[in-house]
């Protein structure tokens, strides 16, 4: 009875880590294929080097008016950053004000 579980358990084991390579292969795959549309877009990278004094000295204006939404929405444009990375750098600069 005991080498009946250990050879289902074995079995199962090896189907479970076969589809786990199918599916990391899949992944791959997929960022692959977004890497060479986002090559073809010419989209940048998210990065905070993307920031330049001008931007930066907009965002400041527009935090100070109260704009704060209108500010995350500027610099998610500009650099490509997602929303809680733009909502971070605008929240440092409320405090720095």
């Amino acid at each position: 009875m005991e080498l009946v579980l250990i050879a289902l358990m074995t079995f199962l084991f090896f189907i479970l880590n076969k589809n786990i390579s199918m599916l990391q292969h899949d992944q791959k795959q997929i960022e692959s294929k977004l890497n060479r549309i986002i090559d073809y877009l010419g989209v940048p990278e998210p990065s905070m080097e993307n920031i330049g004094d001008e931007l930066k000295e907009e965002l400041i204006k527009l935090v100070e008016r109260n704009e704060k939404v209108k500010a995350i929405k500027k610099l998610k444009d500009a650099t490509g950053m997602g929303l809680e990375e733009a909502k971070d750098y605008v929240d440092s600069l409320c405090k720095n004000i």
